[in-house]
């Protein structure tokens, strides 16, 4: 039986973009599947009564300082985005639509152009979701199509209210089976799991 992981994470947040790419290490290093699960953050803090780190001005000054520092220490460039927090329905379910390879593309496309060397672009505006897809060679009438979508809508939906069952309350956030793992600094945890 190949082993596995899940990965919940919405592009809205700047530790999740570290914590996708800290994660495909541990599944390099483990040989373990790396399963993507986007989920609207949104309504998951909603639900939970939790807040966004910079809405707590002391979260928000360390975060300032930490996840500059985090990102460095994985090799990521990294920049905070004026737009934050965007509005990333449309990516979140154009990701639930795409196939595997334009998956992939979309997703380190979303990455960069939100937190990386591409951005910091409001990907919450279907004119840079526009020219995004353009630059990577996606049909970006689609993906804005697939915002739209009453089936993604529905899937995204269904998905976010599974994480929120299972106990999910910010992102990133890890399960190994039943076991869950909030946070990039956690997955020492997970490797150790999957070990």
């Amino acid at each position: 039986m190949t082993k596995s992981f899940e990965f919940f994470f919405d592009y809205t947040s700047p530790t999740a973009y570290i914590g996708d790419y800290a994660a495909r290490a541990v599944a390099a290093r483990t040989g373990a599947e790396m399963i993507y699960r986007p989920v609207f953050l949104g309504g998951i803090m909603n639900a939970t009564g939790n807040r966004p780190p910079g809405m707590v001005p002391a979260k928000a000054k360390y975060m300032g300082v930490d996840v500059p520092r985090c990102a460095k220490r994985y090799g990521l460039f990294f920049q905070f985005n004026p737009h934050f927090p965007l509005n990333t329905l449309t990516l979140l379910r154009a990701s639930h639509g795409l196939g595997p390879d334009e998956f992939t593309l979309f997703r380190d496309a979303c990455w960069d152009h939100i937190w990386g060397a591409a951005g910091p672009k409001n990907l919450g505006e279907s004119e840079d979701i526009l020219q995004m897809c353009e630059k990577i060679g996606l049909d970006g009438e689609k993906i804005i199509a697939m915002g739209k979508d009453a089936t993604l809508k529905a899937k995204l939906a269904s998905d976010t209210e599974e994480a929120i069952k299972r106990g999910m309350f910010g992102a990133p956030t890890y399960f190994v089976g039943d076991d869950m793992f909030f946070g990039h600094d956690r997955l020492d945890y997970v490797e150790d799991l999957l070990k």
